[in-house]
């Protein structure tokens, strides 16, 4: 029997995006996997951590390059939490 539910990756914007998830003989399968494999659910569909890092990647350069703080302006504002304001990259995944 041919596996055929997979999750498309709705962005598709990184050059090495996976497009799709493993195929699966049914729906559940194949959304466990890209929960388990820690896609991003973007209320619209699923977005693969290669697409994720991109954007992110994207996103933190052209806030550098703004020069602009937590409140859209430039300024030494933080965030309530006290950390810095840099984005960071990717997300750390523990295996």
């Amino acid at each position: 029997m041919k596996k055929k539910y997979a999750v498309e990756c709705e962005s598709k914007v990184a050059s090495d995006c996976l497009r799709k998830g493993e195929s699966f003989d049914n729906e559940e399968e194949a959304e466990h996997w890209v929960e388990n494999e820690c896609w991003i659910f973007s209320g619209d569909g699923w977005i693969c951590l290669k697409c994720h890092d991109q954007f992110m990647g994207s996103l933190t350069s052209h806030r550098r390059k703004e020069g602009k703080g937590i409140d859209g302006i430039d300024s030494d504002i933080e965030a309530d939490d006290g950390l810095d304001n840099d984005l960071v990259t990717g997300i750390d995944i523990v295996r």
